[in-house]
């Protein structure tokens, strides 16, 4: 993708946020878009440069991160924490992520395969109400997360230092997992820009200040995205 191609995304998605200063992605954009790059391969989280840069600078060493969706992302934190747990929907996916976490060899890692149940949890489910535990999904159809959503509930209130909101039924991992941040940590959600994630959710965002915000380049993505973090009062 070339320069042109970016600058025109930056204009186009100016009222959400993207900033002309954002350009300097460029060279980090274009080569991760080369054939053969993954999350996996890189040891990076699939969000926003900008977002991953903010991370490497809030990260600390004995932090506890809870991941919904796993890959790139678990690595990423892997690096740089002390205790990853990850829940994953995808049985196929999840397979992988145990294989590659036996070959890197560490015991600091908790994988919780938790896929959807059949049947709706109300007749017509809305991915945009948080009770519903729904995912606009296609392939979730039919399907609820709510087993997904609270594996989280595994563990006390105030135990982790960062949570990420990057799988199923976001609306409702936002909803009801942020109570097991401690106070001062760490909310990314990703792909902020879907606003049914967090306009029934303003009771619980109300908790916490924008760290980041905006439309921006992502890694591996053509397009702009918006990787939101926020800290915890």
């Amino acid at each position: 993708m070339g320069l042109l191609y970016l600058l025109r995304q930056i204009k186009y998605n100016r009222h959400r946020g993207a900033r002309w200063s954002d350009v300097r992605f460029y060279l980090r954009w274009s080569k991760a878009l080369r054939p053969g790059r993954d999350t996996l391969s890189e040891r990076t989280a699939w969000l926003t440069f900008p977002a991953v840069d903010r991370l490497h600078q809030l990260v600390k060493p004995e932090y506890r991160v809870f991941e919904y969706g796993g890959g790139g992302s678990t690595l990423f934190w892997l690096d740089r924490v002390a205790e990853v747990v990850t829940v994953e929907h995808d049985p196929q996916w999840y397979a992988v992520l145990q294989e590659r976490m036996q070959q890197e060899g560490g015991t600091r890692w908790t994988g919780i395969h938790e896929p959807a149940r059949p049947g709706n949890l109300v007749p017509v489910p809305d991915p945009a109400v948080p009770e519903h535990h729904a995912s606009a999904d296609p392939a979730s159809k039919g399907m609820n997360y709510r087993d997904y959503v609270h594996s989280v509930d595994r563990y006390p209130d105030g135990y982790f230092d960062v949570l990420l909101i990057d799988g199923r039924a976001r609306t409702s991992c936002l909803a009801y997992a942020t109570s097991k941040l401690k106070q001062g940590g760490i909310l990314v959600l990703d792909n902020a820009e879907r606003t049914y994630y967090t306009e029934r959710n303003g009771h619980v965002l109300a908790g916490f200040d924008t760290l980041l915000a905006g439309m921006a380049p992502v890694i591996f993505n053509r397009d702009l995205s918006e990787t939101r973090i926020f800290r915890k009062r």
